[in-house]
């Protein structure tokens, strides 16, 4: 009898705190219905106020006919915890692929190609998401923001002589683009970090069908670079 006086005590207990529980919960809801909770964890790697130094890797994804690659080095510095001013500067090396072996086998001819050479530009850097992963028991941070950016664009093409039987020669071309860019960024500690960009270069360009028209045409680049913060 003594068991069960206790066991019914011990139950009686239990649906008390767990009504509690939920009075408690409802209180707070109901008391603060326009509560905004903007930060749920402190930031363990601060950007207000630092510089940033990255050099990476690049492949392009939309050269028709080549294999592009190449390098970037960027700097930056975030003047407030989500904005930043960033320089980039990429240098690209082109090589023909098959293809182009193919197509020349078959129509005896070069196809119109247009390739980029080098990017020099400048962003401004929005970051507005942060947060961390656990991975095998290890935390990591990230960052995740965008940028638009202009600048100079040097590429080169074989518009004057594509389709030509004798020659296939290349001229230099310059444009003024306008770039969109999406950049994760994991931080290995205070001062070194990954990141991961996925860069849009957009520019106007003399159409091979009619030379005096211009049409839109873009190049996109997936580059993975390091680098260190101050």
């Amino acid at each position: 009898m003594r068991f069960i006086k206790l066991l019914a005590l011990f139950i009686i207990g239990q649906i008390f705190n767990l009504h509690a529980g939920e009075k408690d919960l409802y209180d707070f809801l109901w008391l603060d219905p326009d509560k905004s909770v903007f930060v749920l964890q402190n930031k363990l790697y601060p950007k207000d106020g630092s510089f940033y130094v990255d050099a990476g890797y690049l492949t392009n994804l939309t050269s028709n006919f080549q294999d592009t690659s190449g390098v970037q080095l960027k700097a930056g510095y975030y003047f407030t915890e989500e904005w930043a001013i960033e320089f980039a500067h990429l240098k690209y090396t082109n090589t023909s692929n098959s293809a182009l072996d193919a197509v020349e086998a078959v129509n005896e001819a070069v196809p119109f190609i247009r390739r980029p050479l080098s990017s020099t530009s400048i962003f401004a850097i929005w970051t507005p998401f942060y947060g961390k992963i656990n991975t095998f028991n290890n935390i990591y941070y990230f960052d995740f923001g965008f940028g638009v950016g202009t600048g100079s664009y040097q590429m080169e093409s074989n518009l004057e002589t594509a389709e030509d039987t004798t020659v296939n020669k290349y001229e230099s071309e310059s444009y003024t683009p306008v770039q969109l860019k999406a950049t994760l960024q994991f931080h290995i500690n205070k001062n070194l970090h990954m990141s991961i960009d996925f860069l849009n270069t957009n520019y106007q360009a003399n159409k091979p069908s009619n030379k005096n028209t211009k049409e839109w045409k873009q190049n996109n680049d997936f580059i993975f670079s390091i680098g260190a913060s101050f």
